[in-house]
């Protein structure tokens, strides 16, 4: 309660943390590319609109992955770019739990490809939708 009370008291002091705080969400929620739900990506599958993928290593790719995506892990992601710019599709990102996406979506960006999705939540949403890997 006390907390409530400085704020209140000191708004001059609060707003602009506030702002700084709510600014802050916004540009992280943004970075590496637009969040996207599972049922997103499907709808972009069965399009056939988006190259899915996926930064995990190969034997976890191998373990288990989504259909027809393909396998660049991160370590990679700056040596094989130039095969990502010639798709003229979105880009999906999908890692273990999507926070490997992001960075791996900066570096792309860096590389000049706009048109990057990232899975929210990454494999471990995918499975936990209930939905299939190959």
């Amino acid at each position: 309660m006390e907390i409530i009370n400085f704020f209140i008291e000191h708004y001059y002091l609060s707003l602009p943390l506030i702002v700084l705080i709510i600014l802050f969400l916004i540009s992280n929620a943004k970075k590496g590319g637009k969040k996207i739900s599972c049922q997103y990506l499907i709808s972009l599958s069965n399009n056939d609109s988006a190259l899915i993928v996926d930064l995990r290593d190969s034997d976890t790719f191998n373990s288990g992955h989504i259909t027809s995506s393909i396998n660049v892990p991160l370590k990679d992601i700056s040596r094989r770019s130039n095969e990502l710019v010639k798709i003229d599709k979105s880009i999906v990102l999908v890692c273990e739990t999507g926070g490997v996406s992001t960075n791996a979506g900066e570096t792309l960006k860096k590389e000049g490809i706009e048109k990057i999705l990232i899975l929210k939540g990454g494999i471990n949403e995918w499975k936990m939708s209930n939905l299939p890997l190959v």
